[in-house]
Parts: structure tokens; sequence; C-alpha cells
């Protein structure tokens, strides 16, 4: 009786995920609607619930700067998996509340006045090894035209079966390559160094692409007063002046690992400057970000872009006191020829592995410099097998 009751058991586990960037959002509200049923999401965007018996027929997600998700539960399922993705919505939801005491703005100070200990352009040298992901995608390409045009007839099949529909219109997967790196960094005087231990490409194959397939161009910082985007540069959220720019408002306050996080949201004070919305993780004891995650409004002035996404996350190093970056995601839908004309997704993943910080081996490296940036392949390095 014991083992029929737990088959009886209702169970929904799953992960809440950006549609954009596919990366898991974290501490989203997950509740039955008329029930007081519900729990967040956790630190990696997954949750579960282990019920009797389903409180309601419908789950709603909601978290801010994305539109609410309803998800209908079949009232004879006793067990669904599931991966939600939400779409962007906006970060301006929701009355302004008027208190004596900001916390947004000060903990957007606190930020500021932390630079100097948590930017890594603040060290005298650091070091790194790098992976890097680069992916090209075609989309709203008209797959009856190519299928009826006789050189490409025999492929169609392959293309067919290439297409990717996950995402809405279907696009073809294109370019892919993936390179491994170790990278040495100085910023006073500027010296840069990347030696390319390994690239493995599928799609275009052109040896002379490899220099830009590294990390060398890839420095972008968040706590940076700017950051380009294409050819413009936008005032970042912990910009020294970003109050001229943006709204700041202090969300939610989690507890991971024993360590306190702010949720802190931003949004544009005026429509059509070089500016994000977004919102960021803030370590309550150091004022490091944690997490950030960057998109362009809608009425963002830039050639060619429909979307574009750009996060960025940190984690403590071994003295734990020290932040690093430990892997940023880029991703933008480009539509060089109008909306519904064919275009490209394009995203870039970077995982950094390794990290040494003001040491004289980084120095040592960079000392075999003839210019001030080089870029070397290793012998070899085109040859290394995927699993490598």
């Amino acid at each position: 009786p014991g083992m029929f009751a737990l088959s009886q058991r209702k169970i929904l586990a799953g992960v809440v995920k950006d549609a954009h960037s596919e990366e898991p959002i974290p501490f989203a509200s997950l509740q039955f609607i008329n029930s007081t049923v519900g729990q967040l999401s956790d630190s990696s965007g997954t949750f579960e619930f282990n019920l009797a018996q389903w409180p309601s027929d419908t789950l709603e997600i909601t978290c801010v700067g994305y539109q609410p998700y309803k998800l209908f539960i079949p009232a004879n399922r006793d067990s669904i998996t599931i991966e939600i993705i939400m779409e962007r919505g906006t970060f301006n939801e929701g009355a302004q509340v008027k208190t004596k005491v900001n916390k947004g703005l000060f903990l957007w100070r606190k930020i500021v006045q932390n630079k100097s200990r948590n930017d890594k352009f603040q060290f005298q040298n650091f070091s790194y090894e790098v992976y890097n992901k680069l992916e090209l995608d075609i989309k709203n390409l008209d797959f009856q035209k190519v299928s009826k045009f006789k050189p490409l007839k025999a492929v169609t099949d392959i293309i067919n079966s290439s297409i990717d529909t996950t995402q809405g219109p279907p696009y073809l997967p294109t370019y892919l390559t993936v390179t491994l790196s170790d990278n040495y960094y100085q910023p006073k005087p500027l010296r840069r160094r990347e030696v390319i231990k390994a690239v493995n490409i599928t799609g275009v194959k052109n040896e002379s692409v490899i220099p830009f397939l590294g990390n060398m161009d890839q420095n972008v910082s968040v706590y940076g007063n700017f950051i380009p985007v294409m050819d413009k540069q936008f005032v970042s959220p912990a910009s020294d002046n970003g109050d001229a720019y943006y709204y700041y408002r202090v969300i939610d306050t989690q507890v991971v690992n024993q360590n306190r996080y702010y949720h802190l949201v931003f949004t544009p004070k005026r429509r059509g400057e070089n500016t994000f919305e977004g919102d960021c993780w803030v370590h309550a004891g150091t004022y490091a970000i944690q997490k950030m995650n960057l998109r362009l409004g809608k009425d963002a002035n830039v050639n060619y872009l429909e979307t574009l996404s750009l996060i960025q996350e940190y984690r403590l190093l071994d003295d734990s006191t020290t932040w690093f970056l430990a892997n940023d995601k880029f991703g933008a839908d480009l539509t060089p020829m109008g909306k519904q004309r064919l275009g490209f997704i394009a995203r870039k993943t970077t995982t950094y592995k390794n990290i040494v910080i003001n040491d004289s081996s980084v120095v040592a490296e960079l000392n075999k410099n003839k210019l001030i940036e080089e870029i070397i392949t290793l012998p070899g390095a085109v040859e290394k097998g995927k699993e490598y």
C-alpha cells in the first residue's frame, strides 16, 4: 500500500530559461493559481514540486523583466519534466515606490566605489585559459526556393534534416568554431598575448580566420564606463555616472552558499539613448557583480540589430575576496536586409579557467612579445580532435 501511495505522488520538475540567451533564470516565481502552493526556482533556474495532488490546473511563472508564462497541467498526468522558456518583457512594470532612501541608487554607488578591487583591469597582470565557442546560423532562409535550385537538390535532404525550428522561424546551423587558448594580459603598459592551442571548425574552412576566433578582442568589462556594441559605445549600468542614464531598484535579496546577494534591476531614463536594460546580482560583502544580464531595448538605434543579449558571470577565487570572470555569453539577431528577410543568429560562449593574477609567470610570457599584441597559433592546433 505504501508503494502504491507513493506512485500516486504528483511530480513537476524542470528549469526556467531565457528564450533569447538560453540562460537559466534564477529565483523566478512559480505559483499554482488560486492556491497557496508555490516556490522560487533555485540559483541555477531549476525547480521541483512533489505533491499529493495538483493544487490547480495552471502553474504561473513570473519574473521581473519577463512576460508571465502559464503552464496548463493535465489532471491525469502524474509526472512532468519541462523546460520553461520565458520571453523578455519590460523592466518598467509596476508602480514606482517612493522611499526616502533609494536602495537601488545606494547599491549602484557601492558598485562604483568598489570597482578598484572588483574590475579585472585593475590588476597588474593576469592570465587564463579560454574555451571560446562561436556559432552562426542563417534564419528566414526560403527552403522551398533552395530545394528547387537544381545544383542543390542533392543536399536538400541534408539541409532539411539540419533545420532547427526550436526557436520559432527555421534556421540553418551554418558555422561553428571552438577554440582553446591561453591568454596573457597587462593593462599598463598594455601588452596582450594569446596562444591558440586547439581549433575545431565546422562549416567554412579557412585558416586565415583562426586569429579572429580566439579571445583577443573579447575583453569586455561590465565595470567599464562604456560597453561596445557593434560600432557604438553604450553606457554601462556600472558606469561612474550611470545615475544620469539609468533608474535603479533593488527587487530581491537571496542567500546562496552563506553569501547574500542583492538583485538590482536597471532601466534607461530616456528612450533612444545608447543604454541597456537588464538586471544583475551583487555580492553583499564586496559589492562585486556576480552575474550581469544586459539587453538592448526595442528602440535601441543599432543598424541591422534586432535583439542582443550579453551575460557575464563572475566567481570568487580561492582567496575568497577576489572576483574574476567565469564565463560570458553573447547573442545577437542580425537582419541586414530587413526583419522578414534573410538574417543571422550569432552566439558566443566563453569560459575562463586556470586564472592567475599578478604573477611573474604572466610577465615572463608577455616578455616574448615582439609587438604590443600577439596571437600565436601552435603547430597542430587545427589537427586536434573534437575530444581534445
